[in-house]
């Protein structure tokens, strides 16, 4: 997971602008991970409306200023019998 907060101006945002009182935020990349999705303000946005690289989101639009943005990753590991 990553969370941060929109200032009202940027477009991107790094692991650096992660809240930490929200736990470990990085964002991964997109190669270590089956799916992600991004919420601004609680929506879950369209893929075609950000990119995510690792280390690095990159918004299309500028969110409202306090809006929150978080990314949620999902790794699924196939069973090994």
């Amino acid at each position: 997971m990553y969370f941060t907060v929109s200032d009202g101006q940027k477009l991107e945002y790094t692991n650096i602008d992660g809240l930490p009182q929200y736990g470990t935020t990085q964002i991964l990349s997109p190669s270590q991970v089956s799916y992600i999705n991004l919420f601004i303000n609680g929506i879950l946005e369209p893929q075609n409306c950000y990119t995510v690289e690792e280390g690095k989101l990159i918004l299309d639009e500028a969110p409202h200023k306090g809006s929150p943005i978080t990314i949620q990753f999902i790794i699924i590991n196939p069973l090994n019998p």
